[in-house]
């Protein structure tokens, strides 16, 4: 670990990364790197998904294979932001659980592609179509999906519904989301197993939480993972380098936002200019354009 923290002593991605970590007095729990680590502990994996997908009695998930599906990235920023794991239960269901820590505006259409390739994989040439088996894709996300003020629970579900009687016509597709950003943080006596699970991801938990948790065998565990874990060199490098990626990522978007503000600046003020007859400072007093940017915009006009 000492060769690798010096490697990065001067990276100033690295210290604000180690700085967040120092402040908040623990990792990032969506840190792909991680999230990988602690679901690859099966009897954790189990918990979290009895638990959010309500499975009791004979309906307990008590065992899962994973599946090495290896996606292929859309884009060179995909893989920083997007974690997949996919299991199979013994009732034949798949369940496809990603994280994504960066907005994605398109996150539904997302998910169902990766469901639909699951799905349509999951049928062997010549077999009958009621061979097919549910998918079921659970998205982490530490971003709002739902911006309707009316859907403020973190936990919303989807299905194909009957539109009239709003009740499901199948149980092949099924779409869990879990907005990190709208769990409101409650009692830890008056949280359910799920909550419990959204507020650890969250990062909501006090440290009074945790510690009641550590009482727990599962969720004690994977409090323990977490703390333990970058105490590994190999743990410690990749979490790093996952996250100044993620910072690369949202700085590349921050500068692209800027410069499409700024063309969409640089064509109302053509459009002053050339239409409207405006002298060059008229238009960008009309547009109140801070001074600061108008020696920069005027270059941009000439």
């Amino acid at each position: 670990m000492a060769i690798f923290q010096n490697d990065l002593k001067d990276d100033v991605r690295a210290q604000t990364i180690l700085s967040e970590i120092e402040t908040v007095g623990h990792i990032s729990t969506t840190n792909d790197a991680f999230a990988k680590k602690l679901f690859s502990h099966k009897d954790i994996f189990l918990d979290f998904l009895n638990s959010i997908l309500e499975r009791k009695g004979k309906n307990l998930i008590t065992d899962l294979a994973y599946t090495d599906t290896e996606q292929h990235a859309e884009n060179s920023y995909e893989k920083i932001s997007r974690l997949d794991i996919c299991c199979t239960l013994a009732s034949g269901e798949q369940i496809d659980l990603e994280v994504q820590v960066a907005n994605d505006v398109a996150w539904i259409g997302r998910t169902l592609f990766y469901w639909s390739k699951l799905f349509t994989g999951s049928l062997v040439k010549g077999e009958s179509y009621s061979k097919l088996n549910p998918v079921i894709c659970i998205n982490l996300l530490k971003f709002n999906i739902f911006t309707d003020k009316a859907k403020q629970q973190p936990h919303s579900v989807a299905k194909i519904c009957n539109m009239d009687e709003k009740e499901p016509i199948t149980n092949l597709l099924e779409l869990h989301f879990l907005e990190l950003q709208k769990f409101k943080k409650k009692k830890l006596s008056e949280m359910s197993r799920a909550e419990k699970w959204i507020a650890y991801f969250s990062g909501k938990l006090t440290k009074m939480d945790e510690d009641a948790m550590l009482h727990d065998q599962i969720l004690g565990k994977a409090i323990n993972i977490r703390n333990e874990f970058m105490k590994d060199p190999d743990n410690y490098a990749a979490y790093l380098n996952r996250e100044m990626e993620i910072l690369d990522y949202k700085s590349m978007m921050q500068q692209e936002r800027e410069k499409e503000r700024e063309e969409t600046t640089v064509r109302h003020l053509t459009n002053l200019i050339k239409n409207k007859k405006f002298s060059v400072e008229e238009a960008l007093i009309t547009l109140e354009i801070p001074e600061e940017q108008w020696d920069s915009l005027k270059e941009k006009i000439k």
